[in-house]
């Protein structure tokens, strides 16, 4: 019976340069291409048509759009560095703090002990202004941060003003990467494996192809208001160590 294909499948990737790393499932994934480019070099004479075809190289790449935001992409399928238990933390929104009317003027922020602190500004919530930051002693519309202790010292000209901090921490959870810059050549090698299944009149027809070796060309992330991320992961295959490159396998 004849086979159809219908929908996006299911693609995931596994690193094989090093051992153990857990292989990525491109989760909510909205579409899958495969592109198998073959280069020709033609032979011409004084006719319009070549008389001959000699075929150059073959490029097999291909383009994951996905919704799942995971490290194990980013780092055995991209970046291959050291992950840690750890996550870097921004309070997006601005944690809502106000100046205390009598001195001491100084605020602690909520996540102080999630130290290393990093400020990354203040700004009045009536009007949106930016106060300036100060090493020490600051003026009214000045502020002093210490990273160490999560305090924000203001002048007593800001009494009883409500502001909005922002500041980074490191949260106990999660996982974090911090990218040292590497040697050239030396990406993540993995596979690629994708599967799509499509019922004919109740009979079941596959399609399935495996990438024995892949290396990672793009990762696109692309945020915008009022929409999901949907990442963009473009790899491009390659032989592996035994010489071989794909294996592709239908029903039909």
């Amino acid at each position: 019976m004849t086979a159809y294909a219908f929908g996006t499948g299911t693609l995931i990737a596994k690193r094989t340069d090093t051992a153990n790393t857990p292989p990525f499932l491109f989760g909510v994934l909205q579409g899958v291409s495969l592109d198998f480019d073959q280069k020709l070099e033609s032979l011409t004479g004084q006719n319009k048509v070549a008389v001959a075809l000699g075929d150059g190289e073959l490029k097999i790449s291909g383009k994951a759009k996905f919704a799942r935001l995971q490290m194990t992409l980013f780092n055995n399928l991209m970046l291959g560095q050291a992950t840690t238990t750890a996550a870097l933390e921004m309070n997006s929104a601005g944690e809502s703090a106000t100046v205390p009317a009598s001195s001491p003027y100084t605020y602690g922020v909520t996540n102080a002990s999630l130290t290393p602190l990093e400020d990354f500004g203040v700004f009045y919530q009536s009007n949106g202004i930016q106060l300036t930051p100060v090493t020490s002693s600051p003026g009214t519309g000045q502020y002093a941060f210490n990273s160490s202790t999560g305090t924000y010292t203001f002048a007593s000209g800001d009494a009883g003003a409500a502001v909005y901090v922002y500041y980074s921490y490191s949260a106990s959870s999660g996982n974090k990467l911090v990218y040292a810059n590497p040697l050239m050549g030396t990406s993540p090698v993995f596979e690629v494996y994708f599967k799509t299944t499509t019922s004919n009149f109740g009979v079941a027809k596959d399609v399935t192809i495996k990438l024995n070796a892949c290396k990672s060309s793009k990762l696109a992330l692309s945020f915008a208001n009022q929409k999901f991320t949907i990442p963009e992961f473009d790899f491009q295959a390659m032989a592996d160590a035994s010489g071989n490159v794909f294996t592709l396998s239908t029903t039909e």
